[in-house]
């Protein structure tokens, strides 16, 4: 049986070489800034500064410890942690949802390292979580692991998927309605519910790597001051999305 823990301890020990890899084969000779990347993919002025206090790579890792965390302690204080645990545990190949979700988190944000590009003030990342799943897939060689197809697809999926309430954040917050009120109304509602039937294999996943991504992206207490303007409104959104999923919420 794949030994999840050693597999994780490998993968977090390949970040940077693996984020070097992406950005030879996605980046290579794009932008004039790809070289300082290569050299340093995880320095914070290569992120997106508005948003994330730290590099990718350390991102990673702090949503890693969120995720061992943080996470739990919320869906316990929310009255979520059985239903979240349970489906978690669920096996792909004799391993746990949740074990798997840990590769997904090392993986999540892989495709930054190739859907960079320069703007006006800072950089992009659009769509960046359809190639975390493309690198994933297609790129980075599993067999040393002894993940079979059906849980490389499931971390592929789940990565890719990580950012789909991230989309609606960004466009609640490009209309001027990202609040309280938006997470507390029936347009959010409505997107849940279409959410859920969209995603029938990773709906919880969904709102727990949304949760983790979230408190991950800065410290509240000396973050960047856009990114601490919404960490909390995050946390209400990931906790209203939960409670609709898994049937504790309006339906």
């Amino acid at each position: 049986m794949t030994d999840i823990l050693a597999v994780t301890r490998s993968l977090d020990e390949r970040l940077p070489d693996l984020a070097r890899s992406v950005v030879r084969a996605h980046l290579e000779g794009a932008d004039p800034s790809t070289h300082d990347f290569l050299q340093s993919p995880d320095a914070r002025e290569h992120h997106q500064t508005d948003w994330h206090q730290w590099g990718i790579i350390t991102h990673t890792r702090v949503f890693m410890h969120h995720y061992e965390v943080d996470v739990p302690r919320y869906l316990k204080e929310w009255g979520l942690w059985q239903p979240v645990s349970s489906m978690l545990a669920e096996r792909i190949d004799g391993v746990g949802r949740g074990d798997l979700l840990r590769v997904a988190i090392l993986l999540h944000d892989i495709g930054k390292f190739g859907a960079r590009t320069r703007g006006k003030n800072r950089f992009h990342f659009s769509r960046h979580e359809e190639l975390s799943g493309r690198v994933i897939r297609e790129e980075i060689d599993f067999d040393v692991y002894e993940l079979t197809h059906a849980q490389i697809e499931y971390i592929a999926m789940t990565a890719e998927d990580h950012f789909v309430l991230g989309q609606v954040r960004k466009r609640a917050r490009e209309d001027g309605a990202y609040g309280t009120d938006f997470v507390r109304g029936h347009r959010f509602l409505a997107i849940v519910r279409e959410i859920r039937n969209e995603h029938p294999r990773d709906f919880v996943e969904i709102g727990v790597l949304f949760l983790g991504d979230s408190l991950a992206k800065a410290d509240p207490a000396c973050g960047p001051e856009r990114a601490v303007r919404q960490y909390y409104i995050n946390i209400d959104l990931a906790h209203a999305y939960l409670n609709v999923v898994l049937g504790n919420g309006q339906s």
